[in-house]
């Protein structure tokens, strides 16, 4: 019988010494990588103090070796005085050792914001995650999934959310619109006696000739510049109001939004009472909005087929008022 093939000790000892290499390449391209988002992270906050925003942290640390890059932020701190100010109990920045063009953020424990006109909020979730990303045909995309979030207000407002995801990204060919997609599920706000829920919300919007956008007087330069909002597809589930849309608007010459969207609506006293509980109506408006667009659903069948309309200051569905608009600085 012919004897049993041997492997041989020397090919064994190469195997070993091979997989020791790679594993020792892998580890100096590891902490090559959380040593440059170190550095990014120290230079972005000089730059930001350079800017005259306040920005304070605690610890500095690396990990997630061997799976990804992780640099842990304890106690962050950013601050444009006068203006908001952001804090967290920690900070996580992850990334693949061989990809640093997608980051994701994760702050984590209690957090608190501040912002005028929008009032003191502390807030946590179950889990909160944010990532800044490119691809061959858009520079940035960025993306946030939020899980199970509440939040309360020094006012005493407080509100809560099931999920939210969404992500904001220069159309494709067109770096000067911006486009968001959103779904939600299981948002309400509590302001003393009055209570806003939305049980469900999808939508896919588009703003244009955002370059026009970020400096005095940008409303109207955007309306002069042509700008536009486009909403390619709203879904959302108000109590028992079930709402679909799709349109356009823009700017009038008062600064107030105007267009016009096609909407399908069915049971909308929902509706009608979280727009004035969220103050876009008086409860006397409110209350002959619900009479008025009763009629109407009695008229077609139970289901509203009829234009959104913005003009003039006011939002109409099948020429009932809905609600009121302010003009756009």
């Amino acid at each position: 019988m012919p004897a049993k093939a041997r492997i041989s000790r020397k090919w064994l000892i190469a195997a070993w010494i091979g997989a020791g290499v790679i594993v020792a390449a892998y580890y100096a391209l590891w902490r090559y990588a959380a040593g440059e988002m170190e550095t990014a992270v120290n230079d972005w906050v000089a730059e930001q103090r350079a800017a005259g925003l306040y920005v304070d942290h605690g610890a500095i640390k690396r990990d997630g070796f061997p799976f990804f890059l992780r640099v842990q932020i304890a106690a962050p701190h950013i601050e444009q005085p006068g203006v908001f100010s952001w804090r967290a109990e920690a900070l996580s920045l992850d990334a693949l050792p061989h990809d640093l063009n997608r980051l994701i953020f994760s702050p984590s424990g209690a957090q608190s914001f501040v912002a005028e006109g929008y009032g003191a909020w502390t807030y946590a979730a179950e889990s909160i995650r944010a990532s800044i990303a490119a691809d061959k045909q858009r520079e940035w995309i960025f993306s946030m999934n939020i899980e199970r979030a509440t939040a309360d207000e020094t006012g005493g407002a407080s509100s809560s959310l099931e999920s939210l995801v969404f992500d904001l990204t220069p159309a494709i060919g067109d770096p000067t619109t911006l486009t968001l997609n959103l779904v939600g599920r299981g948002y309400e706000v509590r302001a003393g006696q009055k209570t806003v829920a939305v049980d469900g919300l999808e939508m896919s919007l588009s703003l244009s000739d955002v370059d026009a956008l970020g400096q005095s007087g940008a409303a109207a330069d955007w309306r002069n510049a042509g700008g536009a909002l486009t909403v390619h597809g709203l879904n959302a589930l108000i109590d028992e109001t079930s709402l679909s849309a799709h349109g356009s608007m823009s700017l009038d010459e008062l600064s107030l939004p105007a267009g016009t969207m096609t909407t399908t609506l069915e049971k909308p006293a929902g509706l009608v009472a979280a727009l004035a509980n969220g103050g876009a109506l008086t409860q006397e408006e409110a209350d002959a909005a619900t009479a008025g667009l009763a009629l109407v659903a009695m008229a077609q069948g139970g289901r509203i087929e009829a234009p959104i309309e913005l003009h003039a200051g006011a939002v109409t569905i099948a020429g009932v008022k809905v609600a009121d608009l302010t003009p756009i600085e």
